[in-house]
């Protein structure tokens, strides 16, 4: 593929909240990292009718027999122009149910950096609950900060699919 996926790690913007952006980024390490990656599903996100990519989507720690996952999204916020936030959601929401409903998952966690609190409420559309805040969770160099963590229980899930018919 032509496209600079792996470098969305090397770019600050997209990585001030994230672990990652620590060590550049290159196509070979992001290879090896998808190829390596056991215990976790990984989409990419492009606009509808486009192949070039502005993200990822994905759940890790990926545990069948406790029927539980972690979920994660990356874009790139300079491709992401056009409606980053409904994007990001549909994104959200797809995998999500994909995780209910061909995994068999009961319950879904996140996590993010406090700044991302207006991200977390937009969450909460799609069954997302706060479940708490860590203090000074978040360190990368010389800044510390708190985090914020959320799930959705399959519980959650069903109850806005009967009410809305989807996410």
């Amino acid at each position: 593929s032509k496209s600079n996926w792996y470098s969305w790690f090397n770019d600050f913007n997209n990585t001030k909240y994230l672990d990652q952006g620590l060590y550049p980024n290159t196509r070979e390490e992001q290879m090896k990292f998808f190829t390596n990656s056991k215990n976790r599903f990984i989409l990419m996100i492009s606009l509808k009718n486009k192949f070039d990519y502005i993200g990822t989507v994905s759940l890790s720690n990926i545990n069948f027999l406790k029927k539980s996952c972690f979920l994660s999204i990356v874009k790139d916020t300079k491709k992401n122009t056009i409606s980053p936030m409904l994007s990001s959601l549909e994104s959200v929401a797809l995998i999500t149910e994909h995780a209910f409903k061909k995994m068999g998952m009961k319950i879904i966690s996140g996590g993010m950096h406090k700044k991302l609190k207006k991200w977390q409420n937009q969450m909460e559309l799609l069954g997302y609950k706060l479940e708490g805040i860590h203090k000074n969770q978040f360190i990368k160099g010389n800044t510390i900060d708190d985090g914020i963590s959320i799930s959705c229980c399959y519980e959650d899930f069903l109850y806005l699919k009967k009410k809305r018919g989807n996410l």
